[in-house]
């Protein structure tokens, strides 16, 4: 898999130390999961995050001074330089879920979005879908093509 930032990566050690650098965190592996603790320099905040092998995907937990917040059936990830953040997803057969970790100290779920949101003119959508839309819309390419 090349290093492009728009690339869907899977959870290669090689892959989750690109996570680590990006948040300035060396992870700490233990039992085949992963741990990395990013601090929000310029909002003071900490965040854990930890990824867990489960079945053929993965459990991404976050843990913040003022939130938990969990995607199962993790299957892949994109970090994005550009924009200092790291978007895991999920997919079921009609709805995706996202997970938004900002170097920041900032996160965002985005949870069953209906897959044919992507397929719709953004212009036509309201503001609450289309923030959902334009967050999670460069996780496309790394869906499945059923619907």
């Amino acid at each position: 898999m090349s290093n492009n930032s728009s690339d869907i990566r899977d959870f290669s050690l090689e892959n989750i130390n690109e996570i680590g650098k990006l948040f300035n965190s060396s992870p700490v592996e233990e039992d085949g999961s992963f741990s990395l603790r990013i601090t929000g320099e310029k909002i003071n905040r900490l965040i854990s995050l930890n990824i867990f092998p489960d079945n053929n995907n993965f459990l991404i937990s976050v843990y913040s001074e003022n939130s938990h917040l969990q995607l199962q059936s993790c299957k892949g990830f994109i970090i994005s330089n550009l924009l200092e953040e790291v978007i895991f997803f999920s997919e079921c057969s009609d709805c995706v879920s996202g997970l938004i970790i900002s170097k920041k100290g900032d996160c965002s779920l985005y949870s069953s979005i209906d897959k044919s949101l992507f397929r719709k003119n953004f212009m036509e959508l309201n503001s609450e879908k289309l923030l959902s839309a334009v967050a999670l819309s460069v996780i496309e390419s790394g869906l499945s093509k059923d619907n």
